[in-house]
């Protein structure tokens, strides 16, 4: 299929979309844009600020083409926009070709599955293809190079076998002539400070759009860890981020980009898609076992008990909720950027008022 037709598909899934939103917000009807289902709690590296498993359900839990299936059927009536496929390490699921060659199609705003792209060639091969071929975007994290790369995933030799395989999965998706986003994304912390610019030219080399987003301390980090990142501001950080807005493969907003310095300094506005407007019910994440949580990570429900407007009314997630208006504020893009992407009078109605 062509990239134009390809387009006007997309384009016309997105508006009959757009106009089934609108007619759930002003009924009344729950708003979910973005599913993020964790197929898995296993991973092959232990990055020392991942909350996959915050809330101590560790163990080998992985979900199978039968138990995506029964999630996306109990979720279908709430038109989710978005599914955004992760872990754990997404790739490490058996049956991960056939749970993107499923979902493919089920979502007008389109499918996005993470992957550290850490495994050997024989399991990333299967992964990439069956995402290569459903035009589904791959993205990556690529936070360092040598000892750095290792210490801030907690792995060894990542940043040479990540390499490998981003080479492998560039030249994978020429030979299928896929219109798949391949993406590598970069948590910017004074850690790995000094090899952003080595970062923004590998992804430039290969053909990759790059994200960038600042080291968020979270308040499931007491700071006791210390492996944990951290993220001051300095004039490198300013040109850092200058630097990075004069690329073309940059694909996080402008505006978003140019106000790290500005959170880092604790001078920008707090945006939380859970408190405010439209967006209260923004993101859910789905467990393997079927639990829901919003950011915190912290069930408020179970998709297999209760249905999932069942649980945006509970006791549960008014509490989740409400915790969020203790939290400081994040700068992540999921988040703070669809709100910054909101009319300036909307932002304006919105913004700090908790």
């Amino acid at each position: 299929m062509s990239k134009s037709k390809i387009f006007n598909l997309k384009a016309g899934k997105i508006a009959k979309a757009g106009a089934m939103y609108a007619w759930k917000y002003f009924r009344g009807k729950p708003l979910v844009f973005n599913l993020n289902l964790n197929v898995t709690n296993i991973c092959n590296q232990q990055c020392p600020m991942c909350n996959a498993v915050i809330t101590g359900r560790k163990g080998g839990v992985s979900t199978n083409i039968d138990d995506c299936m029964e999630i996306y059927n109990k979720l279908k009536p709430y038109s989710i926009a978005s599914l955004t496929i992760s872990g754990g390490e997404p790739s490490l699921v058996r049956d991960i070709p056939q749970i993107l060659d499923f979902f493919a199609d089920k979502f007008p705003f389109g499918v996005n599955v993470n992957s550290n792209l850490y495994a050997d060639e024989k399991i990333i091969v299967p992964f990439a293809e069956a995402a290569l071929r459903n035009n589904i975007r791959i993205g990556t994290s690529f936070d360092g190079l040598g000892k750095i790369a290792d210490k801030l995933r907690g792995a060894k030799n990542v940043s040479e076998r990540v390499l490998k395989n981003i080479e492998l999965v560039t030249q994978l998706r020429k030979d299928m002539k896929s219109n798949s986003t391949l993406n590598m994304n970069t948590v910017i912390c004074d850690q790995n400070l000094e090899q952003i610019p080595k970062i923004l030219k590998i992804s430039e080399k290969y053909g990759w759009t790059q994200t960038l987003a600042p080291w968020n301390c979270f308040f499931y980090q007491d700071g006791s860890n210390p492996d944990l990142q951290t993220l001051h501001y300095s004039d490198e950080l300013e040109k850092v981020i200058a630097l990075a807005a004069t690329k073309k493969n940059i694909a996080c907003s402008r505006d978003f980009l140019l106000s790290i310095p500005k959170f880092v300094k604790d001078e920008t506005d707090k945006y939380c898609p859970y408190l405010t407007g439209i967006f209260k019910t923004y993101k859910i994440f789905v467990d393997p076992n079927g639990d829901v949580s919003l950011c915190s990570r912290e069930p408020i429900g179970n998709i297999h008990k209760s249905a999932l407007e069942e649980i945006l009314l509970t006791e549960k997630y008014r509490k989740d909720v409400e915790g969020y208006r203790k939290c400081h504020k994040c700068w992540m893009a999921c988040f703070v950027e669809v709100l910054l992407a909101m009319p300036k009078f909307y932002q304006k109605r919105i913004v700090n008022k908790y």
